[in-house]
């Protein structure tokens, strides 16, 4: 009870003054490390943000210059955001608590080799951690990848949280043409126990925290992947996060390609939540194609001006507002002919002058 009581406290020291360091823990444990020590308070919520390649010029779409990426961790340390554990957020999320004022997390997906060579040592250097979604199938095995010994090196360094990335790294979210639903169910299940045998092989222990392939989910990968015990599970829809997200569709925000500058990134640093309480066509695999135009219902409507619908291939929508009902909606969008698209709902909040958003993925049906 002793013990409990000085863990407690100890959290909640450091929360309040957003000067603690990062140490390596369990979920219940970890507290916020904090990059700098001046700077206003914000609006609580958190910004998690994906890398995947660091200085490969010949993949421009997946990759930032090192260069950047440094001066994006500078960035956070000189205007006092508090970087924090995958594993520290996700606590919140269970506990409900607030979520700390500037708060991010970092994420890389695959495991390729530029991370070791060009972010670690970055990541070393200004002491943040991050969370490390390895391609289980490449890692230790594919020459564009983490070598077992290099994996090992940053184990035990105490910053990065491992977490599974998919055995095969195959588009799960659409049925493939052809393949029953049982199969279907079956493929998936199959490819999470492949990854999670190889994960205890390399790691040594579970993985926790999954993020799906390709940033693809639907209603029933979602359910599997919670009934495998994982603790949150992260797409790559932007947004940012708070106490009411789902904390197996947790948005992230893509600092890859043309958005791996410092104005994009500052970008999704100022951009809040919006609190959607329901919204149709529901994500995953639509029912029907076209569907039946797109609905939502946005928290406190009232604090919101310049409501506006994206979708991928339709562009900008504008529409129609009930402040009344909280209800937005737009009757007809027509057919979809892409194989996904984004469905974003976005407003200004009136009170902060900042950017709110609310994105989830569509899946067309074959």
């Amino acid at each position: 009870m002793r013990s409990t009581t000085t863990a407690v406290l100890i959290l909640i020291i450091s929360i309040s003054l957003s000067l603690s360091f990062f140490s390596p823990a369990k979920a219940e444990n970890q507290a916020p490390y904090s990059v700098g020590t001046k700077g206003n308070l914000l609006s609580g919520y958190a910004t998690v943000l994906i890398y995947h390649k660091f200085n490969e010029p010949g993949s421009p779409s997946t990759s930032i210059p090192s260069t950047v990426f440094e001066s994006q961790l500078r960035y956070l340390r000189e205007n006092s955001y508090n970087v924090v554990s995958l594993s520290f957020l996700v606590s919140l999320i269970n506990e409900g608590k607030k979520i700390p004022p500037r708060t991010v997390v970092l994420t890389i997906d695959d495991g390729y080799r530029s991370v070791y060579t060009h972010a670690y040592p970055l990541l070393k250097k200004y002491r943040i951690p991050f969370t490390l979604f390895l391609y289980m199938e490449a890692a230790g095995r594919y020459g564009d990848f983490l070598t077992t010994e290099e994996i090992n090196e940053m184990k035990g360094n105490g910053l990065v949280t491992f977490g599974n990335h998919s055995y095969s790294h195959k588009r799960f979210a659409r049925r493939p043409r052809g393949m029953s639903e049982k199969d279907y169910l079956r493929w998936i299940e199959d490819d999470l126990y492949r990854s999670e045998h190889r994960f205890r092989e390399l790691i040594g222990e579970r993985p926790l925290f999954f993020a799906y392939p390709y940033g693809g989910y639907n209603r029933r990968y979602r359910e599997i992947v919670q009934r495998h015990g994982y603790l949150a599970a992260l797409t790559q829809d932007t947004g940012s996060v708070n106490t009411w997200t789902d904390r197996f569709l947790i948005p992230r925000n893509p600092i890859v390609g043309t958005w791996a500058t410092i104005k994009k990134f500052q970008d999704f640093l100022n951009t809040e939540p919006l609190h959607v309480t329901g919204f149709s066509p529901g994500y995953g695999v639509l029912k029907k194609n076209p569907p039946t135009g797109v609905e939502a219902v946005i928290s406190n409507i009232v604090d919101y001006k310049n409501i506006g619908v994206y979708i991928s291939e339709k562009g900008w929508l504008k529409p129609r507002v009930d402040l009344s009902s909280g209800r937005i909606s737009i009757r007809d969008i027509g057919r979809l002919s892409r194989r996904t698209n984004r469905i974003g709902i976005t407003a200004i909040n009136r009170l902060t002058g900042r950017k709110a958003t609310f994105f989830y993925l569509i899946i067309t049906p074959r």
